[in-house]
């Protein structure tokens, strides 16, 4: 029955975050796990990070096999090609040399985000919550008083990740505040305070988050 599914696609991912409406690929727009693409279209064959709506489950068939290109193209009769050497990175910078010295790191473009990716992690300023299942696919209506106004429809996961964006950047804010040595511990502290009241203003979209501990918090 499963093979008799249409296989799965970008538009079926919750990372997907359609920010257009054109109907001939399912909606344009970036990936909340691949943001380096930029602009995608819904319709591109998924990739092996794919995390499925929930409104969708039962309706696609997941690839067993290795994941496609992003571009959906099929490659048959390709020659093998010689396996690249594992790319280094911050957790393992010395990777195929013997003697253990770190010296110089020889990457690829692919390689130095993954790197960056890493390190924004680790310093936690850099991540991709889960939205609530409830809001998935959802839409924000914003409705004017006078009737005569056209109301203005906005994707409730384009929205989230809006929110999700002024989070980090308060985040990263309130780091380069805390090591900054031109401000006195007085000044740290007033300002810090703003960005606690920032955040304890955010607590309003609390409800998007499904995990408590992504959501925002006064200090």
């Amino acid at each position: 029955m499963s093979d008799s599914l249409p296989e799965a696609t970008c538009g079926d991912c919750i990372a997907f975050i359609k920010q257009t409406d054109d109907e001939a690929v399912r909606g344009r727009g970036p990936c909340k796990l691949r943001p380096e693409m930029g602009m995608i279209s819904g319709t591109l064959t998924a990739c092996g990070m794919l995390r499925l709506r929930v409104s969708r489950q039962g309706k696609v068939r997941i690839s067993e096999g290795p994941p496609k290109s992003r571009r959906g193209m099929s490659r048959q009769s390709a020659p093998e090609r010689p396996s690249r050497p594992a790319r280094p990175t911050m957790k393992n910078p010395t990777l195929g040399d013997s003697s253990g010295t770190l010296g110089d790191l020889d990457m690829d473009r692919d390689g130095l985000k993954q790197v960056l990716r890493e390190l924004l992690e680790e310093e936690t300023l850099y991540g991709y919550p889960e939205m609530a299942s409830r809001w998935q696919e959802g839409t924000l209506v914003m409705k004017p008083a006078d009737p005569a106004n056209q109301p203005k429809e906005v994707s409730i996961e384009s929205f989230f990740h809006k929110i999700v964006m002024l989070r980090d950047r308060l985040r990263v804010l309130e780091a380069k505040l805390n090591g900054q040595d031109k401000l006195s511990e007085q000044d740290k502290v007033e300002l810090q305070g703003y960005v606690s009241k920032c955040y304890g203003t955010l607590t309003t979209f609390n409800v998007l988050f499904a995990d408590k501990a992504d959501q925002f918090r006064s200090k």
